[in-house]
């Protein structure tokens, strides 16, 4: 081999090695720049990245592969996320998440509804309202299973993939709970008062009219005191009377009714004075004052079926009418709504608000501010509701205006 032969072997080896050094760099460069850019891609959680699909590309198809199933893998991910969420946001229980510094990250519908809130933001802000349960979540305790007004309140913590410790709070309204232990301690207590008065009433009254009539027209003086004592037993035998009657509830007849008719008739009897007997206890609705209040009726254009004692639910809705009247109302409106199964009725007036120190105790058996007051109406209507299968509740803040009361029943038999 010649030398010029030799040397031009030499020129193209080293071309051909200076050709592959140069594609074997534009191809790792190309790599390079395509894995960081599908890095990139990832950082900033866009999955939708795609690299041509060349014949001679096996790197590309391999990346997309990889980025199809980010992409795969993000949608379960939020799909998961939307349908424990739908969970958490379906049941009733209230779920809050607090960070250390008081920043509320999460608050589901649940939660702002049992708390009265539109959106939450801050711990803080529940400083007025709820007092007692922001001293109580005051530093993060985990842990805690504690009661506040109507709450179950319980704590738990949870940090995060970057480090941050998160308190997890769970609020769960206990009010038919503590509506069935009162209605137990109460009509425990009526039962051995009424007893114990009655046996001891008796002979009271047996003895006391028995002297009445062997010294009447002897001694004036002896005879105004037996009218005094029998006048006595018989208001204290009255007032155990009334005793029985919210602890021995008749079992409701329970049947399948329209909404409708029943607030037409409570609104009827309302407006001729209360002077038609309402179907249980009589006695117990009084006439109300000569004013006359206007009603607004609001229902939705469905049929609103009900599956309870129409005649208890009666008097109690006509016992809301006549308090709102008594507090001066000039207008009562009365609203009905439906979801799933159970039927929300709204009682709203305009009278006197219930002062906030007053508030808590209306639901209590004899508790009254008026006077010629039994005490017994709200009490004896809490009753009832819950005997249907529901519950009555003060739901506006006390000392407001309009005063609202709120019955949740059973809208069809389960």
């Amino acid at each position: 081999m010649t030398t010029a032969q030799t040397a031009i072997l030499t020129i193209t080896a080293i071309l051909l090695i200076a050709w592959g050094a140069y594609t074997a760099y534009r191809y790792i460069t190309r790599t390079h720049r395509q894995l960081r850019m599908l890095l990139e891609a990832i950082e900033s959680a866009d999955t939708s990245l795609r690299f041509p699909a060349n014949s001679d590309s096996e790197v590309n198809a391999t990346l997309n592969r990889i980025a199809q199933s980010l992409s795969a893998l993000r949608i379960r991910i939020s799909e998961t996320e939307k349908y424990y969420e739908s969970i958490t946001g379906a049941v009733a229980t209230g779920v809050i998440v607090i960070t250390p510094t008081g920043h509320i990250i999460l608050a589901k519908p649940a939660a702002l509804s049992l708390l009265g809130r539109q959106a939450l933001t801050r711990l803080s802000a529940l400083s007025d309202s709820w007092s007692e349960l922001t001293r109580l979540l005051d530093g993060l305790p985990t842990g805690l299973n504690a009661t506040v007004r109507n709450l179950a309140v319980k704590t738990s913590a949870f940090t995060r993939h970057d480090g941050l410790r998160l308190l997890i709070v769970t609020l769960d309204d206990i009010t038919r709970q503590l509506e069935d232990t009162s209605v137990e301690t109460w009509s425990e207590m009526s039962r051995v008062l009424t007893h114990e008065i009655m046996n001891g009433i008796a002979p009271v009254v047996s003895i006391a009219e028995t002297l009445r009539m062997r010294y009447e027209g002897d001694n004036d003086y002896m005879t105004r005191g037996l009218d005094v004592i029998s006048s006595s037993t018989r208001g204290l035998k009255d007032f155990v009377g009334n005793y029985r009657r919210i602890s021995s509830l008749p079992l409701p007849e329970k049947s399948l009714f329209d909404i409708r008719p029943l607030i037409e008739d409570c609104i009827s009897l309302a407006r001729a004075g209360f002077s038609a007997p309402t179907d249980l206890y009589p006695d117990t609705i009084a006439p109300v004052s000569p004013h006359n209040p206007d009603f607004i009726v609001s229902l939705p254009s469905v049929s609103l079926t009900l599956f309870a004692d129409r005649g208890q639910l009666r008097q109690v809705i006509v016992n809301l009418i006549k308090n709102a009247a008594e507090a001066g109302a000039a207008l009562i409106a009365i609203r009905a709504s439906i979801a799933d199964t159970s039927i929300r009725i709204e009682i709203e007036n305009d009278g006197h608000p219930i002062p906030s120190d007053i508030a808590p105790r209306i639901f209590t058996p004899f508790f009254t501010t008026r006077p010629q007051g039994s005490g017994i109406g709200l009490s004896l209507s809490r009753r009832l509701v819950m005997a249907n299968g529901g519950s009555l509740s003060l739901s506006s803040a006390p000392a407001a205006t309009p005063t609202r009361f709120c019955l949740t029943l059973p809208a069809k038999q389960s």
